[in-house]
């Protein structure tokens, strides 16, 4: 399909739809519907503490923006996965789920826009 975003690519996607446009907006539609659960779940589990429960959100998170081409947030969703599941570089927390925030926001944006086009 070649449409450019600023962070998803949708190859992988489009690969696994088999140029069904039902599918992609299907995964789309599902993707921006669990934005919410992550985007105030993992600060809200960051400012309690609760960092194990943290690393597996930041795992369901990592899966929803691999399925949306955006490896480079799911490796630092990996790290902070890792990382708060054993409660080690505390610090790194916060700009990992800032930097989340930020991109998928702008992607929800995108692709919205994008499968509004397709359907």
């Amino acid at each position: 399909m070649g449409t450019k975003f600023t962070y998803a690519d949708l190859g992988y996607l489009e690969s696994m739809a088999m140029g069904s446009n039902e599918m992609i907006v299907e995964m789309i539609d599902l993707f921006i519907e669990q934005l919410p659960e992550f985007t105030e779940g993992m600060p809200s589990l960051l400012a309690s503490s609760e960092y194990t429960a943290l690393g597996a959100m930041a795992h369901k998170a990592k899966s929803s923006v691999a399925v949306m081409g955006m490896n480079d947030l799911a490796n630092e969703l990996k790290k902070l996965e890792i990382s708060a599941k054993a409660g080690d570089n505390q610090e790194s927390y916060s700009p990992i789920i800032e930097q989340f925030i930020r991109e998928v926001n702008l992607t929800a944006k995108e692709l919205g826009d994008y499968a509004s086009t397709i359907r």
